[in-house]
């Protein structure tokens, strides 16, 4: 018998739907009477296709676009017979009827591998037609989000020809792309109007609008527009916080100050630590509610969707701007080009924000952060929109910041150097300017901006007035050699003068491996110079006299004694340290040890009491067979020239 599994199914209404308004779901995450599911013993599969964010940015830069999808096309792939009993569902037209099993024999969604296997059948299908159809074999490749495609050309036959091929391609494969919608009529010629989008004619006054990846598009005027609804929620919570905001699909950052203020909100009520359905405190429930109420000025706002305004652009430039405050921080992306007919176009074409973290950063340490980000997303773009060797202009409004990126990592404390090391493995260095606060755009991405003020801010979506001048209108380069700051010096890292012994055992076994030779003396005088050397660091001071003090020879001898100790004694030394009775194993036992008030292992016993020195009554304990032990009796013994043990 084949293993088998039957799959739980629904349906979902989604009313604004232009073809398929009644949607079936199936469940293969529900767990069986062996309490294992199909997912769970599935793999993902790698992703084959394009992000999102990179399609869309594409997107913006042809003059003549199209949006397509394909038409069911996961029922349009046949899976292995063998794995069809995966695939039973139970059915039946009536209650009265029978239950009948049924074996889906294409790929279905809702299971895990079902993505990966579509996917993947579209870029086999393109890489098969490469040669016969490069253009349409290119915007399957490159263009589709899962089924959903968005393409176009700066030629309007370049554009025809590319969905002609595409057409025959899918074609092959018994795919049918349908809901076809685009900026030109002529690229709508010849295609049933079954496949268009509903009532949807360019040549009309129609401000109609279509869905491109989640983004609204209004072909008529070649428009993108962020659509939000309005309040939905009689109590606000964090859940309803959470779910308003992420309602707000914003993939290219073009509404990103409106959002960031949004996210600053949604991290204060975690730092509240309220449960999720928990009403706000009165304050918060009236910042939000204001918020809320103003989010659908957002809805008037119109971005253009072809960053160069349906003109032929030259000299190319792209721009970036970072910025930061204590609340979040971010990066911005222009797109400056001289257009033919001699005029300058600016248009922002992404950005993208993050909020603080927590735990407080000083702000040059924030910026940096921003730098980072604006450094990775920078070279993103240049993939994406394959601009390599199109000229970059980097611009923060901190000159601690540049500072740090021209400089050595090496040199400041870990939290600085790692990041200007990640920023400097990036071909980008050469490129960092400095801009006036007022002129950066970014500026709105650290503070946040409320929605009514959003569409009327012309320095966000078409950059600084700068841009829109000549080059030696432009702020001036940064010079390093200017800047001094307080932070700067703060982050450097402190180069430490002292010598930490931490080790004492390791140092003396370095001093007589290296440097002393044979002679305990000359060990006992050498530490003693680094004795003096390290007080004189700490204190500041000097010593005049080359030679050492009786009491300096003796702090080094105590310091050569308990490096012995601590090599060969060193459970004996915690024992007694813990004031416990040594094991009868110890070759100490039988001597009444004890540390004295230097750290010194000492003999102990009834010679308290006596009238001796206190090194004749207590002498210090060493170990017969350490190789400094037996110089120190070298030494003893030609000191009392040559007598007997």
């Amino acid at each position: 018998m084949h293993p088998h599994y039957s799959l739980p199914h629904h349906c979902v209404i989604k009313a604004n739907s232009t073809t398929t308004k009644l949607r079936v779901v199936f469940d293969a995450s529900a767990r069986t009477s062996t309490g294992v599911s199909l997912n769970d013993i599935m793999h993902n599969g790698p992703v084959v296709q394009n992000e999102l964010s990179s399609i869309l940015l594409r997107f913006r830069k042809p003059r003549f676009v199209f949006t397509t999808d394909i038409e069911k096309m996961y029922r349009q792939i046949l899976i292995d017979p063998r794995d069809e009993y995966l695939q039973i569902i139970i059915w039946r037209e009536s209650p009265e009827e029978n239950l009948c099993y049924y074996k889906l024999k294409t790929v279905t969604y809702g299971t895990r591998a079902a993505p990966y296997l579509a996917t993947k059948c579209l870029q086999t299908l393109a890489r098969e037609h490469a040669v016969k159809f490069p253009l349409g074999s290119a915007t399957l490749s490159k263009d589709f989000y899962v089924d959903d495609g968005l393409s176009g050309s700066d030629s309007l036959m370049e554009a025809i020809a590319t969905k002609d091929q595409l057409i025959k391609i899918l074609a092959t494969a018994g795919f049918k792309p349908r809901k076809w919608c685009a900026n030109n009529s002529q690229l709508l010629q010849g295609l049933a109007p079954e496949d268009q989008e509903v009532d949807l004619d360019v040549s009309s006054e129609s401000h109609k609008t279509v869905k491109t990846l989640g983004l609204i598009w209004l072909p008529k005027s070649d428009q993108f527009s962020i659509k939000t609804n309005g309040p939905t929620h009689s109590k606000i919570t964090k859940r309803t916080v959470s779910s308003d905001l992420a309602h707000i699909f914003d993939p290219l950052g073009l509404m990103a100050p409106v959002v960031v203020k949004a996210k600053v909100f949604v991290q204060k009520l975690w730092q509240l630590k309220l449960s999720w359905d928990e009403a706000l405190p009165a304050e918060m429930h009236t910042q939000w509610t204001h918020f809320r109420q103003s989010l659908c000025e957002i809805n008037n706002v119109k971005i253009p969707r072809h960053i160069f305004h349906h003109k032929q652009p030259r000299n190319t430039q792209i721009h970036v701007f970072t910025d930061a405050s204590e609340r979040a921080y971010g990066a911005a992306i222009y797109i400056r080009a001289e257009i033919t007919d001699r005029t300058i176009s600016v248009q922002l074409l992404c950005s993208k924000s993050r909020v603080a973290p927590l735990k407080t950063q000083t702000i040059p340490r924030l910026v940096l952060c921003a730098a980072l980000l604006e450094a990775q997303l920078v070279v993103k773009v240049k993939k994406d929109l394959e601009y390599e060797h199109h000229p970059i202009y980097m611009w923060t409004d901190s000159e601690i910041t540049l500072h740090w990126i021209n400089s050595e990592p090496s040199t400041f404390q870990t939290f600085v150097a790692h990041r200007i090391s990640k920023i400097q493995q990036l071909p980008l260095k050469e490129q960092w300017r400095h801009v006036n606060t007022k002129q950066n755009p970014a500026d709105l991405l650290s503070r946040g901006v409320d929605p009514i003020y959003i569409q009327k801010n012309a320095m966000w979506f078409y950059g600084p007035l700068f841009l829109h001048g000549n080059q030696e209108c432009w702020p001036q380069p940064f010079r390093q050699e200017l800047i001094t700051s307080d932070h700067i010096q703060a982050e450097v890292k402190r180069k430490v003068h002292v010598l930490t012994i931490s080790h004492d055992d390791e140092l003396i076994k370095m001093i007589y491996t290296i440097r002393y030779g044979n002679s305990f003396i000359r060990l006992q005088r050498i530490l003693g110079y680094v004795l003096r050397f390290i007080k004189g660091l700490r204190n500041k001071s000097k010593h005049n006299d080359i030679n050492l003090t009786p009491l300096e020879l003796e702090e080094s001898l105590l310091i050569i004694i308990k490096a012995i100790q601590l090599s060969d004694f060193n459970e004996e030394r915690h024992q007694l340290l813990k004031k416990r009775d040594l094991k009868g194993s110890s070759s100490l036992h039988g001597l009444s040890p004890f540390i004295d008030d230097s750290g010194v292992i000492r003999v102990g016993g009834r010679l308290t009491s006596s009238h001796l020195t206190y090194d004749a009554k207590h002498p210090m304990l060493l170990p017969y067979n350490h190789p400094i032990a037996k110089l120190i009796m070298k030494h003893l013994h030609e000191k009392g020239l040559h007598c007997g043990p």
